[in-house]
Parts: C-alpha cells; structure tokens; sequence
C-alpha cells in the first residue's frame, strides 16, 4: 500500500527541502535581563523603530503556542506523548497515524483489535469526501483542519476544524466556516483557544482580488467563534502575513516593503542583485491583542533577515551582521542575544525554540570535484535566550551529499523529535525522511549516540 501527503500540502513552500513543523513550544519566562534592553543594543544605523503602545484592549486570553508557521509544509504536530500526521491512498481514503514517543514505533490511531481502518467508526480514518486534514494537538485535544481553496466541490469545499480526544475518539466537527473564507496556515492555541486568520473573498468572483483579513478566536470547548479584528487586504500585493501569537496574547502581522527592484540595477543578473535587493527591505509587524479590534502598536526592522515569532516575542537573524535579535511583544524593545561566527553564509533557517534556546542556523555552499552541484552546508547554533551562551550543534541531516540542520517536528518537556537524515528511499511515503527521538540535554550536547530512530509502519 502507497501513502502519500495530503495534496493540498503540496502548495506550501519548501524552502530547501526543509520541509518543517514548529512544534509546540514550553512556556519561558522573559529571557531580557534588566541590563539587556535596547538601549545596549549599539549598531551604526539601528533598525528597529517602535511607536508607543495606543488605547487598546488587554488580551482576553494568553498561553499561546504556536502550532505551525508561515511558508512551510505541514508534516504533523507533536504532544506530550507522541506525534500525529495523516496519510493518504487511492484504496482506503485517509489514515491518522501516531508515533508513541515511550515505543519510538508509529501506529494506526486506532486500538480496534482486526481493524481495517478504511471505514467510518475507526478512530484513525479519514473520510476523503470531506477533504483532506491535517492534525494539530493542544492540551488534551486533537484538531483536525481542512482546508478549501476555492476550487474544491461538496463537502470538502467547507472549510472545518474538527476535534476529538488524543486517542481519537469522541471526534466531531468542532466549528465550520464559509466557503469563501480561505483559512491561513497559521494556528496558534493554548489548550482550550485556537488563534488563526483567514481571508473573506467574494464568492461571485474567483479573479477579485479585494478581501478582507480577519482574524478569529475559537474556544475549543464549544466552537463559539469570535471574529475580533479586520481589516482590508488585496490578495497577492502587500498582503500582511499571520506570524503567529506570543504567550502574552499579542497576534503578530507582518508586511513588508522593498525599496529596491531589478530596475534600478539596469544590466546586471539577479545574483549578483538579489542580496542588495533583500537589503533594502523594511518589515512592520503590527501587534494586536487577543481579541481586541484595535492594534497595540507597531515595529519595523530591516535588511536581509530570517523572522520567526515565538512565545517571547520576534527573533530575526541579520545575514550580513550575523546577530540574532529578539523584539519583546507589545513593548517593542529590540535585545542582541547573539553574534554567529563568520562561516560566509548566504542564508539562514530559524527552527524555534527549545526550552531556554533558540535553534537556527546559516548555511554556505562549496564545490566539490565529485558533486555536480554545489553542496550545502549548514552550520547549526543554539542561542540560550537569558545568557547569550552560543552553542554549536553537531547532530545534523544529509540529503544526498549536503548537510543540513536536523529539523524539530516536535518536543515534550525533556525531549524532541528531529528529522535526522533525508531522500531515504524506503521511507519514501515520509518524504524519505528519517526521524529520531533524542532527550534535549543530549541535542544540545550533540550526542549523536543516543538517537533513538522512529520506527515507521510502512
């Protein structure tokens, strides 16, 4: 039997193969220590700006974590015990699988002795006619997203969320939306709230590029649905992007805007252009409260950065400076957590947080006589956010002759789940992906010794 991803995954960027899940992330404390403020923060030209705070409402809910993240396909979510995805065949329709984090082995979501999984009353099927789904976890919850992009007919042209227990069971469509609202891929929850955006199109015109962006709390208990802020947008122009929510409740928009195109460099190839071009790029992230209709304030960075937003505000690595910065939300306070070494990288990835550290790397490229292509190597870091100590990280995966970071799917209190090595063919149902378990200690300390390999069920 053949598995392979549900197709509307397909559509999402995969940025070098670095096809990522951010899981859920542990609550921290703030990590800026009364002497890391901006004020410490001294560059030649600063580029962060925030306006002052203006008259709005306090979040009505806080302890968010952010499930997923823009521009990146979604493999699965990870709990406290083990990790969820969903397959699918021609044959049997859909399937949620569990990876059990004690046995390290995945399983069908179903503890049915004899069960064929391809039927209605099995814990693990998914009926295809309703679209296709992919899995978040929050608390004790499962959710199950599907998505419609306006092309879809029937009942998979509803975009729903629905929820069951960890197991499986009890499953039931938790909230449905319009089929002209086109949900982003951006959730954010606390257990019993669900934090995400979506876009109202008009249903008489597919070509109409007017829309309004909404963002919408869902209580996960009842469905209720909450639409608590708006505002319009034009789809595939200066769009802002849902970054996420912080644990203090602050939703994160961001725009951007380029100061520099191809015109002004008359003559000359796009790469020896493209990092000028991404240079003169300005990011505003406005900050809104959880449910409240009016934004807290603004902030701007810029140049040629990588962003991510997590539980303790915006990190951005700077390409050319080398520095990881994170800006606290709502305050906007802008703190230099680290300087990487100079390995004369091109690009960044940013994999998120791991307790007190923040993962990421930069990458380089070198040519090889027995390569045909250049080859790309990553050099991986782990900043602790309340000391500033930088720790490289060892343990990383290979993709035919690169060497790439070894991706976070998802973490417990002590431990986490890492694509370790990629293009494996018999795991080509799972991208030809290889994921391991290791304690965080042991990631950290780069012990690749005490990898512990996912035992996958095909």
């Amino acid at each position: 039997m053949h598995y392979s991803k549900i197709k509307v995954l397909f559509s999402l960027a995969l940025v070098g193969l670095m096809c990522a899940f951010t899981a859920c992330t542990a609550n921290n404390s703030d990590a800026a220590s009364a002497e890391q403020s901006s004020s410490t923060i001294e560059t030649d030209a600063p580029k962060e700006t925030a306006t002052e705070p203006v008259a709005a409402s306090d979040p009505v809910a806080t302890g968010f974590t952010n499930l997923t993240r823009d521009g990146y396909s979604i493999l699965g979510c990870g709990g406290e015990q083990g990790y969820y995805e969903t397959f699918y065949t021609a044959d049997v329709g859909g399937n949620i699988f569990y990876i059990d984090y004690a046995t390290q082995q995945e399983v069908y979501l179903c503890a049915a002795p004899n069960c064929t999984h391809d039927h209605e009353g099995c814990t693990s099927w998914l009926d295809t006619e309703k679209g296709g789904y992919f899995p978040l976890v929050s608390g004790e919850k499962l959710l199950l997203v599907h998505i419609a992009h306006g092309f879809e007919s029937g009942e998979s042209a509803i975009p729903h969320i629905d929820v069951a227990g960890l197991d499986g069971s009890d499953r039931r469509t938790l909230v449905e939306f319009e089929a002209n609202e086109r949900l982003k891929m951006v959730f954010a929850a606390n257990g019993d709230q669900l934090v995400c955006a979506l876009n109202v199109v008009n249903p008489d015109d597919i070509e109409d590029t007017n829309a309004t962006l909404k963002l919408v709390l869902i209580d996960l208990n009842t469905g209720e649905r909450t639409d608590f802020y708006e505002r319009a947008v034009q789809i595939g122009g200066t769009e802002p992007v849902f970054m996420g929510v912080t644990d203090n409740g602050y939703c994160v928009l961001r725009e951007q805007y380029t100061a520099k195109s191809e015109a002004d460099f008359p003559g000359q190839e796009w790469a020896d252009i493209a990092d000028e071009i991404a240079r003169s790029t300005t990011y505003t992230c406005t900050m809104i409260p959880v449910g409240g209709s009016q934004p807290a304030g603004t902030f701007s960075y810029s140049g040629k950065l990588y962003d991510l937003v997590c539980d303790d505000g915006l990190y951005y690595f700077d390409c050319d400076s080398r520095k990881v910065t994170r800006i606290s939300v709502p305050d906007g306070t802008a703190t230099e957590l680290a300087t990487l070494p100079d390995e004369g990288a091109v690009s960044a990835y940013l994999d998120g947080k791991m307790g007190d550290w923040f993962l990421l790397s930069q990458r380089y490229y070198e040519n090889r006589e027995d390569v045909s292509y250049p080859v790309a190597n990553d050099c991986c870091y782990a900043v602790n956010v309340k000391t500033g100590e930088l720790r490289p990280l060892e343990i990383r995966q290979e993709v035919s002759a690169d060497r790439r970071m070894a991706t976070m799917l998802g973490k417990t209190s002590n431990d986490v789940l890492l694509i370790t090595d990629s293009e494996v063919p018999e795991n080509n149902y799972h991208y030809g992906f290889v994921y391991s378990l290791i304690s965080q200690e042991d990631y950290l300390n780069s012990n690749a010794d005490a990898l512990k390999p996912i035992q996958f069920a095909f």
